[in-house]
């Protein structure tokens, strides 16, 4: 088999994950103003109490997460000597769909957030983070045949 097919059939299965993150980032976001204008003025399913704990909890978490993509991606994609052309493509696959998934974490705090105490600014910081974090990470071919070689 066609070694340059190996990378590229991985590169489209990770790539069909984060359009699908992405999507649901774009869901979120409709959720979120569909129920701001519907609970006009939406304040939050869980009234009353003071939401800066919670708020310093979901952004502590963000930062965590932030933080954790950074390290566990350098652990994911440490090289052996004796790893195989596909040993290396899985391991990449591997990287790249852990960090995806962690991104889309801040969004879905933020979301919780929303929900739990109606804050959307907060909610639309934590959306970016994620979208941030999705695209400094979006899986590239060149970068991976330009990873493969390295």
């Amino acid at each position: 088999m066609d070694p340059q097919e190996d990378i590229r059939r991985a590169h489209r299965a990770v790539l069909a994950v984060a359009v699908a993150i992405l999507s649901s980032l774009l869901v979120f976001l409709a959720l979120g103003e569909v129920i701001r204008a519907r609970f006009k003025p939406f304040s939050g399913f869980l009234a009353g109490g003071d939401p800066q704990t919670l708020r310093y909890i979901v952004y502590g978490l963000a930062v965590v997460i932030v933080i954790l993509i950074r390290f566990l991606r350098q652990a994911l994609l440490r090289r052996t000597p004796q790893d195989s052309r596909i040993t290396l493509i899985h391991r990449l696959s591997r990287a790249s769909l852990v960090t995806l998934v962690l991104g889309e974490i801040p969004a879905v705090l933020g979301l919780m957030l929303f929900l739990l105490r109606g804050l959307n600014r907060d909610f639309y910081a934590l959306l970016f983070v994620s979208l941030i974090l999705i695209f400094m990470y979006f899986p590239r071919l060149a970068t991976w045949n330009e990873w493969l070689k390295g």
